[in-house]
């Protein structure tokens, strides 16, 4: 049961360094680990889920989403033209930079 507790302080940290972000700079966790995952490099959509630990059906949601927003751009891949690749926009780049100054006392003992 201990150990359940202090996971419990985990999300609950997550939880308002999600609000923080949503509140700041209108973006959710989601598009911020995906944001960071593109940071200086093009990947699938799978890679991304890989590096994220978001479920790839969420993950193309989100990269939807932030393809909508102007952060990511989609292409095809050179040698698999069934593969779609993402990397970031400009305006990306900028939101990046905006979630690594995002300022959040993630500390806690566990």
């Amino acid at each position: 049961m201990e150990n359940l507790c202090k996971i419990k302080e985990v999300f609950k940290k997550i939880h308002q360094f999600e609000q923080k972000l949503n509140n700041d700079i209108n973006i959710t966790i989601n598009e911020a680990m995906v944001i960071c995952s593109l940071h200086e490099t093009i990947k699938c959509s799978g890679d991304i889920s890989a590096d994220t630990g978001i479920s790839t059906s969420r993950t193309s949601r989100v990269l939807l989403t932030l393809e909508q927003k102007g952060y990511i751009t989609r292409s095809f891949n050179d040698t698999d033209k069934r593969k779609m690749m993402f990397e970031l926009t400009a305006e990306g780049v900028k939101k990046k930079i905006e979630i690594t100054g995002i300022e959040f006392n993630l500390d806690f003992i566990i």
